[in-house]
């Protein structure tokens, strides 16, 4: 047998028998610095429903009110007294009245608005914290308010005008504490000023700083795609200053939240740009690298091995009903 000599020399580290550089593209360019910072931003909308909780003490006040009428407010003299004193207070002279009160330390009113608010929020996410802010316009109807004492003889107060809205701007920090199956909990509260607006007079109301606390139960959706609700309580108040008389009407109204809403963040990856590429996972067209072009920003996915859908069609729908889904 013989045997045909081989030629055994030190190939050049910088040639391969398989050039691999044609395939392999180092380094790749998944991103620019853009979407490298907006990638931990999360921008949202919300929506859902609230009632206000209207509460004062008329302290140095007396009432007055005319048969069938609403209450009016005066200090002293029955001469002048004001009316509208929850929104846009006013004055009154005739002098037909029936029933008033004085000296009385515990008067004052008490009622209830809701309100529908619709709200814009950012919020930057780091480790499992969240900073942020937003400004929500919010419809806001006042109902009746009641007399806290001698409500048997004392008139209902109903503003002339019940209908209005509230305008907000606030700061907000969060920190998540939880996690249950797919739902991630986070507490958070929001300090900003608002402003009473269409149905009050805004010469007269002096509003407090306004605090907001609440729990946002969050799901994702996709890795750049939540939905969450938020049940919260709000601290506020305001001042209504009563012309002429050099006093004031002081609020409290606090309120109970429970909106709705979801965020968005821009990906890190651009989408990949072609029409026939059923690539499920993060992967490089040239030396450049992209995201799934098959994920809808709706649905869960795992961009290390791709994920269309956690469940087979095969179980899906009648399908699970079946011995043999096939």
């Amino acid at each position: 047998m013989a045997f045909l000599p081989i030629a055994l020399s030190a190939q050049d580290p910088g040639k391969t028998a398989i050039p691999l550089d044609h395939f392999y593209v180092k380094p790749r360019h998944g991103t620019n610095i853009f979407r490298r910072v907006l990638r931990d931003f999360h921008f949202g909308l919300y929506t859902g429903y609230g009632r206000t909780f209207f509460n004062n003490q008329l302290t140095g006040f007396n009432i007055y009110q005319t048969p069938g009428g609403l209450p009016e407010l005066f200090v002293g003299s029955t001469a002048k007294r004001y009316t509208n004193w929850v929104n846009n207070a006013g004055t009154d002279t005739l002098t037909n009245g029936s029933y008033y009160t004085a000296g009385t330390s515990n008067l004052g009113f008490k009622g209830h608005a809701f309100n529908i608010p619709l709200a814009a929020t950012v919020h930057y996410e780091f480790n499992r914290y969240r900073i942020g802010g937003g400004y929500s316009y919010e419809m806001m109807s006042i109902g009746t308010l009641h007399s806290k004492t001698f409500s048997n003889a004392i008139h209902d107060m109903k503003p002339s005008s019940s209908t209005g809205f509230v305008r907000k701007y606030w700061g907000s920090f969060g920190v998540s504490f939880y996690r249950w199956n797919d739902f991630l909990f986070t507490g958070d509260v929001q300090v900003g000023s608002y402003k009473l607006k269409g149905n009050y007079n805004a010469a007269q109301v002096t509003p407090s700083t306004y605090f907001n606390l609440g729990v946002t139960v969050e799901r994702n959706l996709s890795e750049y795609f939540k939905v969450y609700a938020r049940p919260a309580y709000e601290i506020k108040s305001y001042d209504l200053a009563i012309p002429g008389s050099g006093k004031s009407v002081h609020y409290n109204v606090n309120a109970l939240y429970v909106n709705v809403g979801f965020t968005y963040s821009i990906p890190e990856l651009p989408r990949c740009f072609l029409k026939d590429c059923h690539a499920q996972i993060n992967h490089a067209h040239g030396n450049k690298e992209y995201r799934s072009s098959r994920h809808p920003i709706y649905k869960k996915q795992n961009p290390g091995y791709g994920e269309n859908d956690p469940v087979l069609i095969k179980y899906k729908g009648k399908n699970r009903n079946k011995l043999n889904p096939y």
